[in-house]
């Protein structure tokens, strides 16, 4: 019934109504049933109808189909993460008026939410979210879960993490593209629920190994990786071997971007063990891999994780780390990156101001931190706070933190 639908399209695009041009050729009741797939009619009405609206019906059927083909591969170039292609295929798409067709429209809005996503651009991407929200009675099975899928993203760019897995978590099993089992785990990761971030990390990477996407390959393990160090940490040298396997990976592909993050994870478990020295020296090689294009809240990470392992290590003057942390502060402000409170408080460290320290803590930093999830830096300044409080002998305020603390913890022992 493909025919149908594109006298529909051609009509509506030459701004004529139904009876103008079923005029003669058939009734318009007729005409309407064509154009809505609910009657058979034969090639000499559908041949007489593309006439007059001046079109090559078997043209417009190979167009509708190769259409369809760059769609899917447009799909594919981002889950597969082929920047170039993704890039191309964008702008082949954008030459044919048939992708506002009604069986082109959605998919290409949610593939073009995506790709505005795959550039960090949420604002954009929700642009177009807002206007499917009004119309997404109309949506097939599959671009439905499209929708979520998309939305996922976009909230978990937003830092919704809670919303970004409720989205997911209504993707049904009819859904082909298994990606989304990625983007779950790293939204578990980030409200530090590793046994699942672990769990959907396998099935992910289990889809990409099947796929041969070597890109996301890498992602999966390094995520996997994380949770293996989440709770203790494993043994430091088999992970080292872990990751130096998926650093040879990353120069066999030449993906730059996948290795710095190998680097700054490799400074974090250095930092974790104490072992400042190693863990300066990987934050080094990871900054080093940064570029232009390196998105700001990456750097800033990096750049923190730096400033921190030095400072622990006494590895650098005490200007020095005053200069960087400032650089990194206005550079987290620029980009309205939430990164600027540690900057702050390595700022307020580094002068020895503690009084100031730990009223920005306070008064700052914690509900920041509670206000964005992540509840692995709330806990570690909670517990900063309560021991300032309990040296300077505030024991109401440390008391009172101590309170909210054992009433918001979990009993594993129950399940409460």
């Amino acid at each position: 019934m493909i025919e149908g639908k594109l006298i529909k399209f051609h009509r509506e695009e030459s701004g004529l109504t139904q009876e103008q041009l079923a005029q003669g050729i058939c009734s318009t009741t007729h005409l309407s049933k064509i154009e809505r797939g609910i009657t058979e009619y034969s090639s000499e009405i559908t041949d007489l109808l593309a006439k007059r609206l001046g079109v090559d019906m078997l043209a417009e059927r190979s167009r509708y189909e190769s259409l369809q083909h760059t769609l899917a591969k447009w799909n594919d170039a981002i889950i597969m993460i082929r920047t170039n292609e993704i890039h191309q295929l964008k702008s082949e798409i954008e030459q044919e008026p048939l992708r506002f067709l009604s069986d082109f429209f959605f998919q290409y809005h949610l593939l073009l939410a995506r790709y505005h996503l795959f550039l960090d651009n949420p604002p954009k991407a929700n642009e177009i979210l807002k206007m499917i929200k009004t119309k997404q009675d109309s949506l097939s099975p599959y671009e439905h879960n499209l929708l979520l899928h998309v939305k996922g993203i976009y909230y978990f760019s937003t830092r919704k993490f809670d919303r970004c897995i409720q989205a997911l978590k209504q993707i049904d099993d009819e859904y082909p593209n298994a990606e989304y089992y990625f983007h779950l785990a790293t939204a578990y990761h980030s409200i530090h629920s590793n046994t699942f971030a672990y769990y959907y990390g396998q099935r992910a990477l289990q889809f990409f190994q099947k796929t041969l996407n070597i890109l996301r390959v890498i992602d999966s393990e390094i995520l996997i990786l994380i949770q293996l160090n989440a709770k203790e940490p494993f043994d430091m040298e088999k992970t080292k071997q872990q990751y130096d396997k998926l650093l040879r990976v990353c120069e066999s592909v030449n993906s730059m971007e996948r290795a710095h993050k190998i680097h700054n994870n490799l400074g974090f478990e250095y930092f974790r063990r104490k072992r400042y020295k190693e863990s300066k020296e990987s934050y080094e090689k990871a900054l080093d891999l940064t570029t232009e294009s390196t998105p700001a809240s990456s750097y800033l990470v990096t750049l923190s994780g730096y400033i921190l392992s030095c400072m622990k290590g006494n590895l650098l003057p005490e200007e020095e780390l005053i200069h960087l942390a400032n650089s990194g502060l206005k550079k987290a402000r620029e980009h309205q990156d939430p990164s600027f409170v540690f900057f702050e408080i390595y700022l307020l460290t580094l002068q020895r101001n503690e009084e100031e320290l730990y009223t920005y803590m306070e008064q700052t930093a914690l509900p920041h931190f509670k206000r964005t999830g992540s509840q692995l830096m709330y806990q570690h300044y909670e517990r900063q706070l309560f021991l300032y409080y309990v040296k300077t002998g505030q024991t109401e305020k440390g008391f009172e933190l101590a309170s909210e603390k054992m009433a918001n913890e979990i009993s594993y022992y129950e399940l409460e």
